[in-house]
């Protein structure tokens, strides 16, 4: 089969495009036939060797959607030639979390204390025409949800509702969106509106501002030009956010804390741009104001997001289509200055 390896940390010139055998599921598996795979900062991570205990070559791609090819024995959940979407966390689903239905804080493997424990960073993943994945994690497709959609929810959409669930955003909370043009954060625009919550989305471009108003936010900051802080409090007269949602880590950091209001909840599912910040308490304490960590979601978040999109409620935002074999320019298409919403690979 056809698939894209990463064979040395660094550049995009560590991706290749191999033929290698096509994996065969083994007990309590799934062979999938990848449809599409989104290209995610957390691919990029793996590339640059964030994650030095990652063994070359690897197969990288944790947002997967496609077909069941073959099932391994045991198997009765899904059967060959059903659409699914590949739920994010991989979890033993017997120890202390799992049994309460938080699979997101499996413990069964130590590395997941620093790395979320995905396909496609723990396994190989779904840049590949076929890969293998528990039954446990394959979601049957409603009949009015495509592929693209599935796609997108599989990782960004679960990790939004899971990241709004976590900041208990409430109706009429005022909720400051950062990294709002990507896609975690178009779909954590809609989020917000469907809780009754009042979203303003950061952006790095002016562009995407009608764009991003479409999707629920009240206004856009451009943080490339304001003062994100400084404009969160002239939007909220002067009171600050209850709640901030900002994947993005140390470089928004300040921004982001600096835009609390008093009983605020700062909320973070990711550190893109470094995880180390400094926290100064007397405010916090002060002021009540909450940090919050939340790691992707469980199979649940999925299936409620594939919900929300079978009824029309939420939707997916697609920037770029690529084929498998130009992986590194979709790798590339991240930073795209304009750019909007998820890039995918079809397979």
């Amino acid at each position: 089969m056809k698939a894209i390896q990463i064979t040395a940390f660094g550049g995009p010139e560590g991706l290749r495009l191999v033929d290698v055998p096509r994996p065969e599921p083994g007990p309590g598996e799934v062979l999938v036939r990848v449809v599409r795979c989104g290209v995610n900062p957390v691919d990029r991570s793996q590339l640059t060797g964030r994650w030095t205990w990652l063994r070359l070559p690897h197969i990288p791609g944790s947002e997967i959607a496609g077909t069941v090819e073959a099932t391994g024995p045991g198997v009765t959940s899904v059967a060959p030639g059903e659409r699914i979407a590949v739920a994010m966390r991989l979890f033993c689903g017997s120890c202390h979390y799992c049994l309460r239905g938080q699979e997101q804080l499996c413990t069964a493997d130590p590395r997941s204390a620093t790395a979320p424990a995905i396909p496609g960073a723990f396994t190989e993943g779904g840049y590949a025409e076929y890969t293998v994945v528990p039954a446990v994690n394959a979601i049957p497709l409603p009949e009015t949800v495509d592929v693209d959609s599935a796609c997108a929810a599989a990782l960004d959409g679960v990790t939004a509702w899971h990241l709004l669930d976590r900041a208990r955003v409430q109706p009429g909370d005022r909720v400051l969106v950062v990294g709002a043009s990507g896609g975690l954060g178009t779909f954590s625009l809609q989020l917000c509106r469907l809780r009754g919550a009042v979203p303003y989305a950061v952006t790095g471009s002016a562009a995407n501002a009608a764009a991003l108003a479409a999707l629920g936010a009240e206004t856009s900051i451009d943080r490339t030009a304001q003062d994100v802080a400084a404009e969160a409090r002239h939007l909220t007269a002067g009171r600050g956010m209850d709640v901030v949602l900002d994947p993005t880590g140390a470089t928004s950091w300040a921004a982001s804390t600096g835009a609390l209001a008093r009983g605020g909840r700062y909320a973070t599912c990711g550190i893109l741009t470094g995880a180390e910040v400094t926290l100064n308490l007397a405010p916090f304490y002060a002021q009540e104001q909450e940090v919050v960590g939340s790691t992707g979601g469980a199979r649940r978040d999925l299936e409620f997001c594939l919900d929300a999109m079978a009824r029309g409620t939420l939707r997916a935002v697609l920037h770029r289509h690529f084929p498998l074999e130009e992986a590194a320019a979709a790798m590339a298409a991240l930073s795209d200055p304009g750019r909007m919403g998820k890039v995918l690979l079809d397979v």
